[in-house]
């Protein structure tokens, strides 16, 4: 009031707005977790102290990014004869041991679903130059971090992204706890919860944990809500080239499928002599007994030629009737023998190579590797061992009958067959004591039969070798390193940028999985914007995701959604055809309270709580009386009759969505002024979600 003594005209503006009330932000989530650095450019540092930004370059810029994970990659090429790539699979496997620290991601998250300015809590580092870094998450650091954000006022709604990473399901359940009771005492809060983990198949599972180990009141968990499953989103891994591990698979044909199939067949067809078809040729010429040879087989020729050989000489090997004429019978028998003898060795050749292909094969199995050599090598120890072996013999015959065939005189016949240093006799005593009869003449391979009883035969040796091939599983191919085999993704740029850009893009597209609380607050801040607080923060899209790692039923959600027992419901997010990925419910932990079920019912009186509270701080020391009051009711009736024309109250008319009370009598008493109280009464019937639709159908009946 102007103090009138000097004579003239005074100005004086008297005040006829009532005062407003400014709505405060509904939507600034606290982020409190891990970051790789936490300081500003001047260096200062940020740890434990809230942060404001507004994007998530300014995130970048005072806390960093995410910690880079290793990741393992597997190229396998088939080649053909000309070492041409024919097929080339590409694998990039998801990193063996993830990081625990998932804020920049959940960052990305909650920017890309509309979120906006936000407070981050930075309690610990995890960088290169972090002192101490970070390796784990702890419950207690987090909860420092919850203890300083207390201290800020503009944070609507609290997100703790790292919280999965706590080892302990108890100190994880714990930390919520302590956010829902800070939200409590400050009342201008709400926190968003995850379950522990995706696991369905643990016991008890992710839901029935959360409701066995949040046990605080309905007055606590009507200032939360819990989202389930976790996400599956198109996020990158980061990750540094130099730690891209290259495995190269070299993957060629071999001969293994053939040598087996050979193998195989020549078993199959090897058929044992006639029981009366035998030889005996034990050391001495005078212990042979009988010969008798049927059939025109390998047996039969080297029968032929010893049963000539007892004919014509005596027991002591001494020729009976040497003449000419012995010399031209003898001749052909020798040289069918040889015959013979060429077709075994070169069987024996045969096996040998398809052997030798499954060893190579099979090198990796040390085992079978060593049951097959066993196998091949009593075959070939059959045919090659010193004097005694088939092809030594076989290379004796030749000499011997070369020098018959030049032999003029029959007086050296004998020597050429029986009483020489190398002789025709002895020769094939080495035959038969190395166990050589034959097969019938269709078949390829010949098989041995001991004379002296039960040592293995050569069909023995054989089938021993195809059990080892069979054994060793083969899949006809032979693998070893390609060029790439150990490198690093950063050592094969510019020298294959082909495979270098496709190793790339298989990383980019691995699936990164988060829990669900960074994306709902981006979806909080995204409805906030678009329709208002009032709104149910569902049936809305989410962005930057694939799908929920967890297929959800209706009848699983109707188990999530109304708990009978403790009351306390988790809200689903799921898929629909057509629609995408969807959040499907809207209710706090608190689900069976009728006042405070739905989330825009809890945030929307947080949201008018703050902002009348903020508004009528002005009034404080100001007049309790009916002036006053009349400015205080004006106030509050104008911020409310905004907000039911937005829709945020149900009531065809003012009066039926809301009212506001202030005065002696009504709301305050005597005593109340006398000791300073004004006391505000405001009610508000808050538009609810229409959260079940039922359409209800009948038969009409005919009018006419």
């Amino acid at each position: 009031m102007a103090n009138y003594k000097t004579p003239g005209v005074y100005v004086e503006e008297i005040s006829k707005f009532p005062p407003s009330v400014a709505q405060v932000e509904t939507a600034i989530p606290a982020f409190i977790g891990y970051t790789e650095k936490a300081e500003k450019l001047n260096g200062d540092s940020l740890h434990l102290k809230p942060t404001r930004i507004t994007s998530l370059l300014e995130y970048e810029t005072f806390f960093g990014s995410a910690q880079p994970e290793t990741i393992n990659v597997t190229v396998d090429d088939t080649v053909d004869d000309t070492d041409t790539i024919t097929n080339r699979t590409l694998k990039v496997h998801q990193p063996i041991s993830k990081s625990p620290f998932l804020m920049y991601y959940s960052m990305q998250l909650y920017f890309a679903n509309g979120g906006g300015p936000c407070y981050i809590t930075s309690v610990g580092q995890y960088g290169e130059n972090a002192s101490p870094k970070k390796t784990l998450v702890l419950s207690t650091e987090l909860t420092a971090g919850l203890t300083e954000i207390n201290k800020e006022d503009e944070p609507t709604l609290l997100v703790f992204p790292d919280a999965t990473s706590i080892s302990g399901t108890t100190d994880f359940y714990d930390l919520y706890e302590q956010a829902l009771m800070q939200c409590n005492k400050l009342q201008d809060r709400f926190t968003i919860i995850d379950t522990k983990h995706c696991d369905e198949t643990a016991d008890p599972k992710p839901v029935q944990e959360l409701r066995d180990e949040i046990s605080l009141g309905k007055d606590y968990l009507k200032y939360g809500a819990a989202y389930y499953p976790f996400l599956q989103t198109v996020l990158n891994y980061r990750y540094d080239e130099s730690s891209v591990v290259i495995e190269h698979i070299r993957s060629t044909p071999n001969a293994v499928p053939t040598a087996l199939k050979n193998l195989e067949g020549i078993a199959g067809d090897i058929v044992h002599l006639p029981e009366n078809i035998s030889v005996n040729l034990p050391d001495q010429l005078d212990a042979i007994r009988t010969i008798t040879v049927s059939g025109d087989d390998i047996g039969g020729a080297l029968g032929n030629l010893i049963k000539f050989m007892v004919d014509k000489f005596d027991m002591y090997g001494s020729p009976k009737d040497m003449d000419e004429t012995n010399s031209e019978l003898l001749l052909p028998e020798l040289e069918d023998a040889l015959e013979s003898l060429e077709t075994l060795i070169a069987i024996k050749n045969q096996i040998v190579d398809d052997a030798t292909s499954v060893v190579n094969s099979i090198t990796e199995n040390i085992s079978q590797v060593n049951a097959v050599d066993n196998a091949l090598g009593a075959i070939t120890n059959r045919f090659d061992n010193g004097t005694n072996g088939i092809e030594t013999v076989y290379d004796n015959l030749v000499k011997l009958h070369t020098k018959l065939t030049k032999d003029d005189k029959p007086s050296k016949y004998v020597t050429t067959i029986s009483s020489g240093a190398s002789n025709i006799i002895d020769e094939l005593k080495k035959l038969v004591e190395v166990s050589i009869t034959g097969v019938s003449p269709n078949v390829v391979y010949a098989y041995t039969t001991d004379v002296f009883g039960g040592a293995p035969s050569l069909a023995d040796d054989l089938a021993t070798l195809i059990a080892a091939v069979n054994a060793a599983d083969l899949d006809g191919t032979d693998k070893d390193n390609g060029y790439m085999n150990g490198r690093t993704l950063d050592q094969i740029v510019g020298k294959d940028n082909t495979i270098y850009n496709q190793i790339k893009v298989e990383i980019d597209a691995l699936p990164l999985t988060l829990p669900p609380s960074a994306a709902m607050a981006g979806i909080y801040a995204r409805v906030d914007a678009t329709r208002g607080v009032w709104k149910a923060p569902a049936n809305v899209g989410l962005t930057y995701v694939i799908k929920p790692v967890v297929q959800i039923s209706q009848d699983d959600q109707g188990d999530m959604n109304v708990d009978t027992v403790g009351g306390k419901s988790i809200n689903a997010i799921r898929t629909f055809t057509g629609k995408g990925t969807l959040v499907w419910g809207a209710r706090t932990l608190s689900g069976n309270d009728n006042e405070w079920r739905y989330i825009n019912v809890r945030r929307f009186f947080n949201m008018v709580e703050e902002s009348v509270g903020k508004a009528t701080e002005q009034f404080v020391f100001e007049g309790n009386d009916a002036s006053t009051w009349v400015r205080v009711r004006a106030m509050i009736e104008n911020f409310l009759n905004l907000q039911w024309k937005a829709g945020a109250l149900a009531g065809a008319k003012a009066e039926q969505a809301y009212y506001v009370r202030v005065g002696l009598g009504q709301t305050m008493t005597a005593q109340d002024i006398l000791e300073g109280r004004m006391i505000i009464e405001i009610g508000m019937a808050a538009v609810r979600p229409a959260e079940f639709i039922i359409l209800r159908f009948s038969h009409k009946m005919q009018e006419a």
